[in-house]
């Protein structure tokens, strides 16, 4: 997961002291020159989200879940949210905060997110996140351009790595499979608001599983009452000619 999460960044940012006192206040700026994509290599949508997080001294960016949660909320804190704008890159964006809620010695990662829903537009949960990180000390240092990152040159943030499903996910039980024509109506139990879903499928047990819906989540959905309880349903595009098909519901 660190290893994934180590992309470059392309951020640019900097940090002044403000007031008389010392380090009583500072100001931070971030931003992206782009075009920042998604895992697919499409540009980020206008309006995608991005995060600045700070990480404590000594401690990594451990990532989010599915519904945008971080992973180590103890080491990690979202000081920021900003949008995607033109150019499928994060627009300037400023901050003003205390010196002492931010330590010196901890430093500063931008994260773009992947919340693309299954009809593709933004707003849904978290299906990917590309994070670039400053220097170790940037949280107080008075100028930081960051424009590489192990020595790679900063070509654009990529929402490539995966999320995670909240830990108390429960794993899904499909309880229905009905032929459409060149489509297939899969429903499923076990679902949990906060996690996404995908249907994957085989003709061969043998073989490889192929994903065939997927960024199923329960906010973009109609749940429905079946013989088993609530359900989730989900529509799954397969070729009208199989004679025999074989399907799974996994959560990210």
């Amino acid at each position: 997961m660190k290893k994934a999460l180590s992309l470059v960044s392309g951020l640019l940012m900097a940090v002044s002291v403000l007031g008389e006192a010392g380090l009583a206040h500072l100001t931070l700026s971030f931003s992206t020159p782009g075009p920042d994509t998604y895992a697919d290599g499409t540009p980020v949508l206008v309006g995608e989200t991005y995060l600045l997080v700070y990480v404590k001294a000594g401690a990594a960016f451990q990532g989010l879940y599915t519904d945008g949660t971080l992973v180590d909320p103890e080491n990690n804190r979202i000081a920021a949210r900003a949008a995607a704008v033109a150019g499928a890159k994060c627009g300037f964006n400023a901050i003003q905060y205390p010196a002492e809620l931010f330590p010196a010695g901890g430093s500063w990662a931008i994260v773009v997110l992947d919340t693309r829903t299954a009809a593709g537009a933004v707003g849904g949960l978290v299906a990917g996140q590309g994070v670039g990180a400053a220097p170790t000390g940037a949280a107080s240092a008075l100028s930081t351009s960051l424009n590489a990152v192990d020595g790679a040159t900063a070509t654009g943030l990529s929402a490539s790595a995966p999320t995670r499903s909240p830990a108390d996910t429960p794993a899904p039980e499909i309880t229905a499979v009905q032929p459409n024509g060149n489509a297939v109506n899969v429903r499923f139990k076990n679902f949990k608001a906060g996690a996404l879903y995908e249907v994957q499928s085989t003709t061969d047990l043998a073989g490889e599983w192929q994903t065939v819906a997927q960024r199923i989540q329960v906010e973009k959905q109609n749940v429905v009452q079946g013989v088993n309880g609530a359900e989730l349903p989900a529509t799954a595009q397969v070729p009208a000619t199989d004679k025999v098909r074989f399907f799974k519901v996994v959560a990210r």
